[in-house]
């Protein structure tokens, strides 16, 4: 490890400290050099020492007298971090699973675009770590794609290879997918705590900042829960901040539509850090056949007999279907069902065959009476699953206690009117159902594996959680007096939930007609209330919209109000007459609708994504101060006033071209504008960008950039600092700004920022340009 420039005894001091005892004191001796040569601190409540060497270039090593080690191993060793007994506890709850390499895109801003195997991307990219940036690789892809899979497999591969010595960095995996957790630091203790491991959280950061530790956050959307994106995205940021510019973060989110808000959230903060995508793509066709052979290899079938399989397990992803190809768990399952019962039908709802195939096996050769009959009806099993799901929802978790579980298996049978012997039986096997499975939690592996009340239940995926409480959320919604703002308030819906809820409600069917109207009315009395999860439930009603509205396609005389479209998209969908009251479309996909003849009150868009060959935009009272930011399909996003006039007229806005009413009397040149959008979309990825990087040539050597520079450091908004990264000094540009802030101040009298405000004047002052595009 090399000294820091700003290095201080409060450096090794605070590393020290978070291994050592609450409430001890860690004492760093300094020479007269300021170079660090002993530390005693208290940990387990024995006195612990050590000793300091530097070399003339600043590298630290620690140890005893008889053997001193680089830094980094000194922190990883047996006597602080220990990292290689957590190596093995990680092997040791991590067995090896058959599995096909699921492939991924990762698209850096500033480098090369990769493709292929998800593991070998993330190889490769742990393996570039930055010493002057942190580096905050994000994964997303649908739910069932194989994010968790991946991300399993990395961290396992990862400690086998720490054990074996073929790495200094291990990843620790951390779970937050549904539980009720408000900060970070609360998954990073649990998934310790499940690991039985000494370390805490505490030492997390520290082990981070210095290269031999990266936390891996599967589920980052599910932090948001109640506290919603503030606590979450702020959680991160602090992280972040403690990290000082260095190390890796990986996190995972259903969505790309929170990481873009991450994005656009995150604190700029004096600390560096970057951005990298990764996108999971799913099983192609190829990947499916790679998979099947392996599997029947292992049933040793061939021949004919294996061509017949193949063929049969093809015919069932069609249509539909298709979609669900793509995500391996469930691919892999129904291969699996299709072996024990050749003639499952699928029919065009694969899913819900799938759910009631499981359910209808475990009525009939589990649940029995003394005569062999099903103890339960159809409806009856499902209500219980149902009923489990909005539980787990309204808790904000994905996982009860067996005891819990059972009482609510108590209550529905009770109301249900099962007999006194019914009762028993089905509560007592609950907790294993079919499509559930059963684990222990932090509780249960202190306390006993045995102790069944401390274990606790979930489903077997997300799909079928996703599955149930889309039947819940639906029954809700088809009552006139169902309660949608609580059960919209508990955390950010999945849009699969969304699509598979305006498929039990029959949206399709429903078209424009009255039930339509019904729907669209209880989710505006639900968010037009003004309370404290109100962003939350508005977002989620939003969601609910869009997903009746695709299911209807063609939608006629409707009004919804005071939502938010968070993402998704509105595909091939066409609004005739409609209107829109206090509607905010937040990166919504609009490049295959149509708004025809509608009627726009206080409709913001913030950067929508469009394609003028299909996207209509007949929204009357929609005015250009109103779009922040547009995004054309295959191209970087618009945010000049003229421009974004430009493309709303040709996805046949009306409005008069040059009617626009930017509050700024002049605009800047357009080249200044594109300048600035080209920046800005590198910006977005990091809050630093360093000016010597082959790939911004194209920013810091053209010829008006001199200009705009000058002029974002005058205002604040941007500090040229000198970093060195290996020793190395590296001039670098840091912004101290939102970069959508910064483009949205080209309409000035909506941002608050007066440092962005008079950033615009000035550069429009100074090179003034004709209001119209060229």
């Amino acid at each position: 490890m090399t000294l820091p420039p700003d290095f201080s005894g409060k450096w090794i001091e605070r590393d020290l400290a978070s291994f050592a005892d609450p409430g001890s004191t860690v004492k760093v001796q300094i020479d007269d050099d300021g170079r660090p040569t002993h530390a005693e601190w208290t940990a387990g409540d024995k006195l612990r020492e050590t000793r300091f060497s530097v070399s003339r270039d600043g590298r630290v090593s620690a140890g005893r007298r008889d053997r001193l080690l680089k830094y980094r191993q000194f922190v990883a060793g047996p006597e602080l971090a220990k990292l290689e007994d957590v190596a093995r506890r990680i092997i040791q709850a991590s067995p090896p699973k058959f599995s096909v390499a699921t492939k991924a895109s990762c698209e850096n801003p500033t480098s090369a675009t990769k493709q292929g195997p998800a593991v070998d991307i993330f190889t490769e990219l742990l393996d570039q770590e930055s010493d002057a940036t942190t580096q905050v690789i994000m994964l997303t892809g649908d739910a069932g794609v194989g994010k968790t899979c991946i991300l399993r497999e990395l961290v396992r591969l990862q400690a086998d290879k720490y054990i074996r010595k073929q790495t200094t960095k291990l990843l620790l995996y951390v779970n937050a997918q549904g539980r009720a957790l408000a900060r970070l630091d609360e998954a990073l203790a649990t998934e310790l705590q499940d690991l039985k491991v000494d370390l805490t959280y505490h030492s997390i950061a520290v082990l981070t900042r210095l290269g031999i530790l990266a936390p891996v956050i599967d589920g980052f959307d599910e932090l948001l829960g109640v506290s919603g994106y503030d606590d979450a995205f702020g959680s991160l940021s602090g992280l972040l901040m403690q990290l000082e510019g260095r190390g890796q973060l990986i996190v995972s989110a259903r969505s790309a539509y929170y990481e873009e808000e991450f994005l656009s959230r995150v604190g700029v903060g004096d600390q560096p850090w970057e951005h990298v995508p990764v996108h999971v793509t799913g099983w192609n066709e190829e990947d499916r056949d790679t998979y099947l052979n392996k599997w029947l290899e292992g049933k040793s079938i061939s021949g004919k007999k294996a061509e017949e399989f193949h063929n049969l397990v093809r015919s069932k992803f069609d249509g539909r279907n298709m979609d669900l190809a793509s995500k391996p768990l469930f691919f892999s399952r129904i291969v699996d069902l299709l072996h024990q019962s050749p003639n499952f039908s699928g029919k065009d709802d694969l899913l819900d065959e799938l759910v009631k195939h499981y359910l209808f096996r475990e009525r009939t050769e589990k649940l029995l009476d003394r005569n062999s009959m099903p103890l339960l009806t159809e409806n009856q099993i499902e209500r219980l699953m149902r009923e489990l799901a909005e539980e787990m929802w309204n808790h904000d978790t994905r996982e009860l206690n067996n005891r819990f579980s059972r009482e609510i298996a108590e209550y529905v049978v009770e109301d249900e009117g099962l007999s006194e012997m019914a009762k028993k039986i089905v509560v007592e096997r609950m907790p294993t159902f079919a499509l559930l499975s059963s684990s222990g939690d932090s509780v249960a592996r202190l306390l006993s594996n045995k102790n069944s009340e401390a274990r606790t239940v979930s489903f077997e995926h997300e799909l079928f959680f996703f599955y149930f409480l889309s039947k819940a959320i639906a029954l809700r919604m088809n009552s006139a007096h169902g309660d949608m703002q609580i059960v919209l308030s508990r955390s950010a819906l999945p849009d699969d939930v969304a699509g598979r809820v305006a498929m039990e409600l029959d949206a399709g069917d429903a078209g424009a007609g009255e039930r339509l109207r019904e729907f669209l009315d209880r989710l505006v009395r639900a968010s037009e209330k003004k309370w404290l999860r109100a962003t939350q439930v508005r977002e989620n009603a939003g969601l609910l919209a869009m997903a009746l509205f695709r299911s209807g396609r063609e939608i006629e005389g409707c009004e919804i109000g005071f939502v938010v479209f968070p993402g998704s998209n509105l595909a091939d969908v066409t609004l005739s007459r409609c209107r829109f009251r206090d509607v905010t479309v937040r990166r919504t996909d609009l490049s295959s609708t149509r708004f025809l003849d509608c009627q726009a009150e206080n409709m913001l868009f913030v950067t929508p994504r469009v394609r003028p060959e299909t996207t209509r935009l007949e929204l009357k009272g929609l005015r250009v101060e109103q779009v922040f930011g547009i995004h054309v399909q295959g191209d970087e996003t618009r945010y000049s006033p003229a421009e974004v006039e430009l493309m709303m007229i040709k996805c046949g806005a009306p409005i008069v071209q040059g009617m626009h009413s930017a509050s700024a009397d002049m605009l800047p040149k357009r080249e200044d504008i594109e300048l600035l959008t080209r920046l800005m979309t590198k910006f977005r990825h990091t809050n630093l960008l360093y000016r010597h990087n082959k790939y911004l040539a194209h920013i810091f050597k053209h010829q008006r950039w001199n200009r705009i520079e000058r002029l974002l450091i005058s205002h604040g908004l941007a500090a040229k600092e000198t970093r060195h990264p290996s020793g190395k000094p590296k001039e670098i540009l840091r912004r101290r700004f939102s970069p959508e802030s910064l483009m949205f101040g080209l309409h000035n009298d909506t941002v608050d920022d007066a440092r962005i405000r008079s950033f615009w004047r000035e550069l429009a002052a100074e090179s003034p340009q004709d209001t119209q595009p060229g």
